[in-house]
């Protein structure tokens, strides 16, 4: 008989995770939440059946984790693609007469709209359906131009993807970006803010585009005006939301120039830098503090982690902020 508690992990939302034990209650669920028609058969010798779904929606993209026992199923008419990350487990699918064979050891799969038929073990599973009008944009703002014709990604049609490349784990990449957002609440507008789902967009897109992302690029000089407008766009916006993909786009730079211009003007990454316009941003609003003001309203119009930025704020300053606020308003109330 099988039990949530013998499932493999989910990868993120296991609090509010929605609970199946009937196959064929999940497919009902499933095929009322959207377009596509799902049927699922239990595969375990005694046709037990679990299953534990969460899901977080992003302004660009739709992450779905999904734990289960083993099954078969038919699925029709799935309105838009999904790349399917694996993080345990195997399973075979079939869409018309190719066949896919996909897993934790292996490699994703995408899949176009439509439908498919597959078979799998107990397994675990992030689903990703991101637009690919933001993907394509991204991919081609962090190259400088547009793919190779050759090696661009096609939305149009499946494709097996070798997720761990080299000693990359993109898998363990794209999980620990979910559980971020889990920890946030799934909240899309604080998701947005932490950037997090430009993040989750670019390392798809690097993942998808493996080939031409880890080309050797010449290092190459950056006049010192542009670097200026970077630079001019961070300090105008610290309480916006700053993502790679603004500089770059901005910039007109690559992704890869665009770290060495910074290493180089400022000897850390483009969002290292941001990270410490924000901090003397803080500090500099903390010393003119008047009574009332709060750290949590100071520091939350810059930073949305109030805990890392109080690790970041004690080591370049010697002491946390707190102290710092403290000494500064005992300081107005005795003068």
């Amino acid at each position: 008989m099988t039990s949530f508690e013998t499932l493999p992990r989910l990868a993120f939302g296991d609090g509010r995770a929605l609970k199946f034990s009937s196959a064929e209650r999940m497919s009902e669920a499933l095929t009322r939440a959207g377009s596509v028609e799902m049927k699922h058969r239990s595969a375990e010798p005694d046709g037990a059946f679990g299953a534990h779904m969460a899901a977080i929606q992003t302004r660009s993209s739709r992450l779905v984790a999904l734990s289960s026992a083993a099954f078969h199923v038919e699925a029709s008419g799935a309105p838009s693609g999904l790349l399917m990350v694996p993080l345990h487990g195997s399973t075979i699918t079939r869409r018309g007469a190719r066949t896919y064979e996909w897993g934790k050891d292996s490699g994703a799969l995408y899949l176009p709209p439509g439908g498919c038929t597959a078979q799998s073990t107990a397994r675990s599973v992030i689903g990703i359906d991101i637009d690919p009008a933001d993907f394509h944009r991204v991919t081609e703002v962090m190259l400088g131009r547009a793919p190779k014709a050759s090696s661009r990604f096609s939305f149009s049609r499946p494709s097996f993807v070798d997720t761990p490349r080299s000693r990359f784990d993109f898998g363990s990449v794209i999980e620990g970006i979910a559980e971020t957002m889990d920890r946030l609440g799934g909240d899309a507008r604080l998701i947005e803010r932490a950037a997090l789902d430009d993040a989750l967009i670019r390392v798809v897109a690097l993942l998808l585009n493996f080939e031409e992302f880890s080309a050797d690029e010449p290092e190459t000089s950056v006049p010192p005006a542009v670097v200026r407008l970077a630079c001019e766009y961070i300090d105008a916006n610290l309480t916006s939301t700053i993502t790679l993909t603004d500089l770059e786009s901005i910039t007109g730079l690559s992704r890869r120039s665009l770290q060495y211009a910074f290493r180089s003007a400022f000897s850390c990454t483009p969002m290292q830098w941001v990270a410490q316009r924000r901090l003397e941003a803080v500090r500099n609003h903390i010393l003119s503090a008047r009574p009332g003001e709060t750290l949590t309203a100071i520091v939350g119009a810059y930073f949305t982690n109030l805990g890392e930025f109080a690790r970041m704020y004690k080591h370049r300053y010697g002491e946390l902020p707190s102290a710092t606020l403290k000494g500064v308003l005992a300081n107005r109330f005795r003068s």
